[in-house]
């Protein structure tokens, strides 16, 4: 799955559960929470590949759909850098995916 449709299907959880894209999409210091789970999506597939980028995409939508709430930025970077580290990836606290 591309990045693009992961992102597609974490807008639509966000549309069935949250029903508004305003917290979503605000921008707080020019970053929406939006682009830092297409940020974080990409980071990992760049760092452990495609399947455990799809995880954390799922993990986002389930996240989303289930607790019906956005995850901060923060719990999908650490998220991230536990599905990295799970596979043997190292990952910094000066990575993105380091939070």
């Amino acid at each position: 799955m591309s990045i693009k449709q992961s992102m597609r299907d974490i807008d639509r959880a966000v549309e069935d559960t949250v029903g508004t894209h305003e917290q979503y999409e605000a921008k707080k210091e020019g970053r929406s929470r939006r682009r830092v789970y297409e940020k974080s999506i990409e980071e990992v597939r760049k760092t452990a590949g495609k399947t455990e980028a799809e995880r954390l995409a799922m993990w986002i939508e389930t996240t989303i759909r289930e607790e019906e709430k956005l995850p901060s930025g923060k719990q999908v970077r650490k998220k991230g850098a536990e599905i990295c580290r799970d596979v043997g990836e190292a990952v910094s606290t000066n990575d993105w995916l380091g939070a």
